[in-house]
């Protein structure tokens, strides 16, 4: 693996942004230049390609670079902290879901009236 690779990814907007992947030390960072990226935020670009994503590839011929990366990828504790985090992500959404219901139960209540007896 050399040791900065660059692979280009569609954006909503057309025009491509790189995605940046460094390997030194026994290490990997990831960089892309969106306007989430450039601040260091978690942006979906580095996560899907980091997850396999061909579809994020602006350039079909970096298929077999992300394959090679993907594959140091799954040795790294980056499974763990994704899945972690989604598991997160997914108990936060029901729990907001939860409490909206519960927010337009108690509105309704305290319009029409709480039963006191």
């Amino acid at each position: 693996m050399k040791p900065e690779t660059i692979i280009k990814v569609i954006s909503s907007s057309g025009e491509p942004y790189d995605v940046h992947f460094e390997f030194s030390d026994n290490k990997f960072k990831v960089h892309c230049n969106c306007p989430a990226g450039i601040y260091g935020k978690l942006c979906k670009h580095k996560t899907g390609l980091l997850d396999g994503d061909l579809s994020l590839l602006f350039n079909k011929t970096d298929y077999e670079i992300l394959e090679r990366i993907h594959e140091v990828v799954k040795k790294s504790k980056y499974s763990e902290i994704i899945t972690s985090y989604n598991i997160l992500k997914k108990e936060i959404e029901v729990a907001q879901k939860k409490e909206k219901k519960l927010k337009e139960q108690l509105e309704q209540s305290l319009k029409t009236g709480i039963d006191i007896s």
